[in-house]
């Protein structure tokens, strides 16, 4: 009777024991899951708010904030005092990690070389309410540059330069001793050095407008330029030639011989063969050349200046 109780009793306490030690596994693997070690955080530099190119970074502007290790840029700022009264040379934007490599060196003024492409030069041309587009042009703006030009006689107006950047707009007051005050204007380009001296040679021998891009817009239009006449519809006709006219020779009738009975008689003698002079070719009509006047503008002072078309 007694062994029949043993071995239920043996299985019973087997299988409380093993449910035991699975329960006492779980709880060590919750207790495991629940502990996880911190992640290691360091203090960095953040823009409370945006800070423009070329302004001078102040501290008010800036705040320490706790981030991980592993989400900290490697040119980060760590210490405010590393950033303040620097120059930034790119836009910061709020909420963004202050880079060392946006900020000019501790001392230096930062100027237009900072932030001027390394493949571009700047170029600074006149420019006044005309050319400026009324005051529209702003930096950071494109514009196409059109140029007038006088070549030989000819008047020609074209688009040189397309796609532009703007990168300064100055203006200063300038007052002579008893004259009112003038305002002189002026617009800074950023020009590869092909189109630095393709737009000084048409500012120095013409005249230059400054056209505003719409944003965004990019592409290269081909223009063939124009003239007075193009630009008013005009068709120059070539002026007519003369009539070709050929020389015509005419000659006497040939001598007829007469035949009589008895001999050969030759009848009237022949008359010299006449012939008639071609008629003399007309001399062609030239057409008298065609003057053209150019407005020259150098700053305020207009002059003008008077070309006769070239004729090959």
């Amino acid at each position: 009777m007694r062994r029949r109780w043993i071995l239920p009793v043996v299985a019973i306490a087997m299988a409380s024991l093993t449910t035991l030690a699975v329960i006492n596994y779980l709880r060590s693997l919750q207790r495991e899951a629940a502990v996880v070690a911190p992640a290691k955080t360091e203090a960095v530099v953040f823009a409370k708010a945006s800070i423009a190119e070329r302004k001078t970074v102040t501290a008010d502007a800036l705040e320490l904030r706790e981030l991980p290790a592993a989400a900290i840029h490697p040119q980060a700022a760590r210490r405010i005092e590393d950033v303040v009264n620097r120059v930034a040379v790119a836009p910061i934007f709020a909420d963004e990690q202050v880079l060392l490599n946006k900020l000019a060196p501790a001392g230096v003024n930062v100027g237009l070389a900072y932030v001027l492409p390394k493949n571009k030069r700047a170029m600074t041309i006149a420019v006044n309410e005309v050319v400026g587009v009324a005051g529209f042009v702003f930096p950071g703006d494109r514009v196409d540059v059109v140029g007038t030009v006088n070549e030989g006689d000819l008047k020609f107006t074209k688009i040189i330069l397309q796609d532009i950047e703007v990168v300064a707009i100055a203006q200063k007051v300038e007052q002579k001793p008893g004259e009112e005050p003038r305002v002189s204007t002026s617009a800074t380009l950023a020009l590869s050095p092909e189109q630095v001296e393709t737009l000084a040679q048409i500012d120095n021998s013409g005249k230059v407008r400054l056209a505003l891009r719409p944003y965004g817009v990019t592409e290269q239009v081909r223009t063939s330029g124009k003239t007075i006449e193009s630009a008013l519809g005009r068709v120059v006709k070539p002026a007519p030639g003369p009539a070709p006219q050929a020389a015509v020779a005419r000659t006497a009738p040939r001598p007829r011989l007469a035949f009589g009975t008895t001999a050969l008689r030759r009848s009237s003698g022949p008359s010299a063969p006449t012939t008639t002079a071609p008629a003399q070719a007309a001399a062609p009509k030239v057409p008298a050349p065609t003057i053209f006047n150019v407005e020259v503008w150098r700053a305020t002072t207009k002059s003008v200046v008077s070309f006769t078309e070239a004729r090959l």
